[in-house]
């Protein structure tokens, strides 16, 4: 398809708007590369001014994975039963989100490399339409797969790099998966695969000063790092003393080169595309389930409702219709802050409830003003 040439884009005016040059770059790629995904995202502005929803969705298509990991979100799904996502849900996710103008999907799981119909799922989801990115511990991001997934239009993968190599094994619970990330990474570069290196933060690695240290060696291959904040969710909830405080987050906030520090790094906390959304969930970041529930996010176990039963719109926007979840709430992280009282109040809600995930109208919502 064409360059939609009615809508030209300025470099000095996107930055003008508070776009970092990542951002600025991506956004002049997509025009050319992928039109109808960038005619969406040009029309974010809009929505946001009206406390729409401009999401990426977060696609937990399957859970099969080839790892255990000691924070895996998602371990108390892979013990669930029911109705999974067929190839023609996914097409019919992708038609509603792009119906109301969303333009990014993440393929995640589980594994996504090891899903026998990832490639039905991409084409379901319809490269040209979205932005399509890829959850992926590394592991079988092989050159000849790297060029495999651009050539079937995914843009960019997320590559969840956590410390230097003893630990990021010990924490993947898998020797030498630190290496084939690493041995990725110039691949990627060579054959035009964006990566975002994910990171989880916890207090360990803040404490020994690991989390400088990665940072350090990662820099010259010149990648955009998003630090996660760790969160007490699925196999780490044993493990809530690695949760972050205010204090923490605040550090590593300072270490953003848009807000003046050295490292190209970001967080969920971080403006994005020039905007403060504070906390992303519903306004700029969602996930659905494998068993079709919509999750604020996906550290948050709480069913917004459920795909199999309700159309998207209107899960998104009972999402946005929750004190936490909507555009007046622009403070810190609600699920990776252990001071915030959504921490104290909800989180724990979660843990002693009997459903996973839990529906929404069994939780005791408080006042998002509590702090």
């Amino acid at each position: 398809m064409g360059r939609i040439d009615n809508v030209k884009l300025d470099k000095n005016d996107l930055m003008a708007k508070g776009m970092t040059d990542r951002e600025v770059k991506n956004r002049m790629t997509l025009q050319e590369k992928k039109p109808l995904a960038y005619a969406k995202i040009i029309k974010h502005p809009e929505r946001i001014k009206k406390k729409e929803c401009v999401a990426l969705i977060q696609l937990q298509y399957k859970y099969n994975c080839n790892f255990k990991c000691k924070h895996c979100a998602i371990e108390k799904f892979k013990q669930q039963s029911g109705r999974l996502l067929s190839i023609s849900d996914v097409k019919s996710i992708a038609d509603q989100a792009d119906a109301i103008g969303l333009a990014s999907i993440c393929i995640s799981g589980g594994e996504p490399l090891i899903f026998p119909d990832l490639k039905d799922v991409i084409d379901a989801i319809g490269p040209n339409r979205f932005v399509i990115s890829m959850d992926t511990n590394g592991w079988f991001l092989t050159e000849e797969k790297i060029k495999w997934l651009v050539d079937v239009g995914v843009d960019r993968i997320h590559l969840s790099i956590d410390g230097l190599e003893s630990n990021h094994d010990d924490f993947r619970n898998t020797k030498g998966s630190w290496k084939r990330c690493i041995d990725a990474l110039d691949h990627c570069k060579k054959h035009g695969l964006g990566v975002i290196i994910n990171i989880v933060a916890t207090k360990s690695l803040l404490s020994s000063g690991e989390l400088i240290k990665q940072l350090d060696f990662i820099a010259p291959f010149g990648q955009h790092t998003s630090i996660i904040f760790a969160k007490p969710t699925g196999a780490f909830e044993e493990y809530k003393d690695e949760i972050l405080d205010t204090k923490d987050i605040k550090y590593i906030q300072t270490l953003h080169q848009q807000l003046g520090g050295k490292y190209n790094t970001s967080t969920h906390l971080s403006p994005n595309c020039g905007y403060e959304f504070g906390c992303m969930c519903f306004k700029r970041h969602m996930s659905i389930t494998a068993y079709g529930d919509v999750l604020p996010c996906p550290w948050i176990p709480i069913t917004i409702g459920n795909i199999f039963n309700e159309d998207l719109e209107t899960i998104i926007k009972r999402g946005l219709g929750i004190k936490w979840f909507s555009y007046d709430y622009k403070f810190s992280c609600l699920s990776g802050n252990r001071d915030m009282s959504f921490y104290k109040k909800i989180m724990p809600q979660i843990e002693k409830s009997d459903t996973y995930p839990v529906d929404w109208k069994k939780i005791k919502w408080g006042d998002k003003d509590e702090q």
